[in-house]
């Protein structure tokens, strides 16, 4: 029994089961074989438009392997822009590169004659294994070795536990929210004012205290600081010098958790004090 399907069908329906991202399950099932299938196997029709010039099991083959060199190139190329390697870059990238050589496998197909042209073809059948050439038999090994390696990989990746890098963003900012226009010159008992911003990054709750320090005496402590992951806190902070100084140094220290002695963060600013 064979099957015939048109290849652009096939290729505008992959294309929007790409964008289909509703979990992290659909997300590998359905991107997995777009990811390591698609792009290799628009490239065997730009390269190999003639039925004839691939048996089907090597195109399979082929179009594995290159999707395997294609999909990395990619990646490297996006670590080098300001977008970087991220799901949303990465799969509009692939669709954009996609688009490209199903353009440029339609200009290959149209000046040949359509019975010379590759078609997609499925066939159900049951063939005996000692009847394959031994070709085969190594095409055939080598797919379901590369099957199975893939079944795993994805398994692995999709129970595998989910861990981020973790830290803590913490700096300081000018009341208009730019790191520039910091006080350096005050009077003395004159209030300086800073905005400071925390963003936790730990993957998981935590807990801040934030002291301000001028010339190693705290003035000022804020706690308990409690944020979830990914939850910023930002506030308005001012300090003042009763005594004339050069450079005064003003330090905003930030701790975690119990760590009560090592500060986890430490941004300075060196404000002269004018009598």
């Amino acid at each position: 029994m064979r099957f015939n399907l048109k290849k652009e069908y096939v290729i505008i329906t992959g294309l929007l089961l790409v964008i289909v991202f509703f979990s992290d399950v659909l997300r590998i099932i359905l991107g997995l074989p777009f990811a390591l299938f698609l792009p290799g196997f628009l490239l065997t029709l730009v390269l190999y438009p003639r039925k004839d010039e691939l048996e089907g099991l090597a195109r399979i083959a082929l179009s594995v392997g290159l999707s395997i060199i294609i999909v990395p190139l990619i990646g490297l190329v996006l670590n080098y822009l300001s977008w970087g390697v991220r799901l949303l870059p990465m799969m509009l990238s692939l669709i954009f590169f996609d688009i490209i050589l199903i353009f440029l496998s339609w200009c290959r197909r149209t000046n040949l004659p359509e019975e010379e042209r590759f078609a997609l073809t499925f066939h159900i059948g049951s063939i005996k294994w000692s009847n394959k050439t031994k070709g085969t038999k190594i095409i055939h090994t080598a797919l379901l070795i590369a099957v199975f390696l893939l079944i795993v990989t994805s398994v692995l990746i999709l129970y595998s536990p989910k861990t981020g890098e973790n830290y803590t963003e913490f700096y300081i900012t000018s009341l208009n929210n730019v790191k520039t226009g910091y006080p350096e010159q005050l009077q003395t008992g004159e209030y300086g004012t800073v905005k400071t911003v925390i963003i936790n990054n730990e993957q998981q709750k935590t807990t801040y205290r934030m002291e301000i320090w001028v010339d190693g005496d705290i003035i000022q402590t804020i706690s308990p600081i409690n944020l979830e992951n990914l939850e910023k806190w930002e506030r308005n902070v001012s300090f003042k010098i009763e005594k004339p100084k050069d450079l005064a140094k003003v330090d905003f220290v930030l701790f975690r958790d119990g760590q009560d002695t090592k500060p986890y963060r430490q941004l300075r600013l060196l404000v002269e004090i004018l009598p």
